[in-house]
């Protein structure tokens, strides 16, 4: 194996003890030759280990003292915490704390869309739109899933803020996960893209406030739909 396997799989190994309770919040890690063995790793790939942990912000290294885990609050990687809490949390209360996030950032990207759309977006949004209903008519729940990440995608590309998407991003195979769930609905399906129509419909007039409006209300049904799980 690669040392960027070698590495991985040692990074791989803290982090299971940590959502295990080996590795508690506040714990120190074992000394580096205990913890070198318990990884069955060399102590420069455990170093390595725990040098890209403690970037991440899962580790605090303190010097004198030890290696300590850090309280989730103040993990600073994205991918590593929405990895942990997709095996820690369950799967409804994941999905609703996603919501919580996407509301507070689609909302105002919807706004910003309706103000900066250009032809090429409204194309490619009614495009995405169409294959959904394809793809919902034959109860394809993959294709479905994926045009609906792509319509939301495409949102936040016509808001003209870059940021927007580079946020999103990291979340997009937990948002999968949990629209696998819903989407295999029929009545789910059909009312989203009810909600998509009107979103399409205020950012294409130019509307701001109704963009806004008719995300907000997409994101309230998507709630109350993983809500009834």
């Amino acid at each position: 194996m690669s040392r960027r396997g070698l590495v991985d799989e040692a990074i791989q190994g803290i982090l299971d003890r940590v959502v295990d309770g080996g590795f508690p919040a506040g714990s120190a890690l074992p000394p580096e030759a205990d913890l070198a063995a318990l990884l069955e790793v060399s102590r420069p790939t455990m170093r390595e280990a725990v040098r890209s942990l403690s970037d991440r912000g899962v580790l605090r290294v303190v010097h004198g003292r030890g290696t300590f885990v850090a309280p989730r609050e103040e993990w600073r990687d994205l991918p590593t915490l929405i990895g942990v809490l997709a095996r820690t949390t369950p799967s409804r209360d994941l999905g609703l704390q996603l919501i919580q996030v996407r509301r507070m950032l689609e909302v105002g990207a919807a706004g910003l869309a309706a103000e900066n759309r250009n032809d090429v977006d409204l194309t490619a949004m009614r495009a995405v739109l169409d294959g959904y209903d394809e793809a919902a008519a034959r109860a394809d729940v993959d294709e479905v899933v994926r045009l609906d990440l792509a319509f939301h995608g495409l949102v936040l590309k016509a808001s003209g803020n870059p940021f927007l998407a580079a946020i999103m991003q990291p979340l997009a195979e937990a948002l999968s996960a949990s629209r696998q769930t819903t989407a295999a609905r029929e009545d789910v399906r059909a009312r989203a893209q009810e909600h998509h129509r009107r979103i399409l419909e205020a950012i294409s007039g130019g509307d701001a406030s109704a963009a806004k409006d008719a995300m907000r209300a997409h994101m309230k049904q998507t709630h109350d739909d993983i809500a009834a799980l």
